[in-house]
């Protein structure tokens, strides 16, 4: 008997994988890394992320939404409670913003956001309160179909909060990069910083084109680059402010 169902698991399984049963939706306009400085924020306090989810395929899709913690500041207000301390976040997807913490969508036919082939739905919306946290937080969003994470699209991204958009350079101390990690490494990287100011890291190959850029924000003490659109090599990372050049490390991707 055991053995009849462990080939029933199976084979369902793999009839769902050739025979396309759950389709998977394409994320577009979806950004990387957002940055705030606190000292800006006002309202609610939040910081919005939204993109655009598509059907490309030839079925129609019924999707939920699933948020993973991936790095969190701390303190974090998680599983939240109201007047608690620490950064949070919820998310909004069709008509409904769900409660501040929630991991999932629900599991119910009247939250889902139903598309048909060829149709996009914007309704998406990662809301990040930073509460007066300075760090980085990173966060995962899979849209799938009921029964269906493993076969979901996701997406990361890194929320970074810093304490003021304005940070004067300590005496003594000049802007560089402290650190790359990992190194080698292969789809994402931590640039840790000494003293960092408002500028652009860049990413060079070894001929000097730029293929890659992404902005620094003064005072952030560690950052998270996605690594897409790199090919495997050496590259050279190169920190710049105001035009100059100051910092220039050598990484290693594969």
């Amino acid at each position: 008997m055991q053995n009849w169902i462990q080939r029933f698991v199976f084979v369902g399984l793999f009839g769902a994988l050739a025979g396309g049963s759950w389709g998977q939706a394409t994320l577009v306009d979806a950004p990387d890394t957002i940055y705030v400085a606190l000292d800006t924020l006002s309202g609610s306090g939040a910081v919005e992320a939204h993109w655009t989810v598509t059907n490309n395929t030839d079925s129609p899709l019924s999707l939920m939404v699933t948020r993973n913690f991936i790095d969190t500041v701390s303190p974090f207000n998680y599983p939240y409670q109201s007047g608690e301390p620490g950064a949070f976040e919820r998310f909004c997807w069709g008509p409904t913003c769900f409660n501040y913490g929630t991991d999932s969508s629900p599991a119910n036919a009247a939250f889902f956001v139903n598309l048909n082939s060829g149709l996009s739905d914007d309704s998406f919306r990662s809301d990040y309160y930073p509460n007066g946290v300075v760090g980085s937080t990173t966060l995962e969003y899979c849209f799938h179909e009921e029964g269906a994470l493993a076969f979901g699209a996701c997406h990361q991204i890194t929320f970074v909060s810093v304490a003021t958009a304005s940070v004067a350079p300590l005496r003594g101390e000049s802007p560089s990069i402290q650190r790359l990690s990992p190194n080698p490494a292969t789809d994402h990287l931590t640039v840790t910083w000494n003293n960092a100011q408002t500028g652009v890291l860049e990413f060079r190959n070894l001929v000097g084109q730029v293929v890659k850029s992404e902005q620094v924000l003064g005072g952030v003490s560690s950052q998270r680059v996605n690594l897409d659109g790199l090919s495997d090599g050496i590259w050279l990372v190169t920190y710049t402010v105001d035009g100059v050049a100051v910092s220039t490390k050598r990484l290693v991707l594969r």
